[in-house]
């Protein structure tokens, strides 16, 4: 038979080890939720500066089109593109585009049918033919290990026969962009896409 000190002794055992499995539990519990939030802020910060990364691609590539095919532009270009560039191009007439390729990595994307130019340029592997931009400076530290880039396909601007019975020397032409950036983890990507329409083709 237990003496009463004996059984008092027992249940303050039990009591602090239920008390220490509380404590222990909630600050496990404590942790993760700190952890989560970390993960979630990365994962925040990490979207931005994707989403940083493929404006930039998307405002270059329209910055190019301007030049190339005279249209004002209210974006600045980060740096200048040569004549000779544009010459060999001639995103006028389609010179440089090549019907289903993206050739030489210079971004210019012409799909054939059942076929998507973000897929032709492999846009978001490592080997890819669209147009890379130089690393930029982006938010503080945090760097990319990958490139924004961007690809530029001709679309046309009617229904199909539309054109010839308006009597139109040519196709006009409108330019679907295609641009991606990527966070310091790689798995995160932001994908845009807009239509840029030339000067001549805006009467």
């Amino acid at each position: 038979m237990l003496i009463p000190h004996t059984r008092q002794h027992g249940f303050s055992i039990i009591a602090v080890t239920g008390a220490l499995i509380i404590i222990g539990l909630l600050m496990m519990a404590a942790l993760h939720m700190v952890q989560d939030h970390r993960r979630r802020a990365t994962l925040s910060a990490d979207r931005a500066l994707a989403l940083q990364e493929a404006e930039t691609a998307l405002t270059e590539a329209e910055c190019q089109l301007a030049i190339a095919t005279r249209t004002p532009s209210y974006s600045a270009c980060r740096a200048p593109i040569s004549n000779a560039h544009i010459t060999e191009e001639d995103l006028v007439m389609l010179a440089g585009f090549t019907p289903g390729s993206c050739g030489n990595r210079k971004g210019l994307c012409w799909p054939l049918e059942g076929q998507s130019a973000q897929s032709l340029a492999k846009l978001l592997d490592t080997s890819t033919d669209a147009f890379v931009l130089r690393k930029l400076s982006t938010m503080g530290q945090r760097r990319p290990p990958q490139g924004a880039r961007y690809v530029i396909e001709p679309i046309p601007d009617t229904q199909p026969g539309q054109w010839i019975q308006a009597g139109t020397a040519s196709l006009p032409t409108l330019f679907r962009i295609t641009a991606v950036g990527f966070g310091v983890d790689p798995g995160i990507n932001v994908v845009l896409q807009t239509v840029y329409r030339p000067q001549a083709n805006t009467q």
